[in-house]
């Protein structure tokens, strides 16, 4: 369930910031190492969800 979560986070952060909303270039990345373009997935997940956290708190501090 961690790794659906962190993976689909991931998976949008990657296609919006590295992909450049380049699906068809994603897909063939994707297909071409499957457990590699994964773990990238995931780790992107993870740095993301604490790191919105941390805006989120400044935000909400400063305001």
């Amino acid at each position: 369930m961690i790794d659906f979560v962190f993976g689909g986070f991931g998976v949008f952060i990657r296609w919006i910031f590295v992909y450049k909303f380049n699906s068809k270039k994603m897909a063939e990345a994707y297909n071409s190492n499957i457990e590699k373009e994964g773990a990238k997935n995931n780790m992107a997940g993870l740095f993301l969800i604490p790191i919105a956290i941390i805006v989120g708190l400044i935000i909400n501090y400063l305001g």
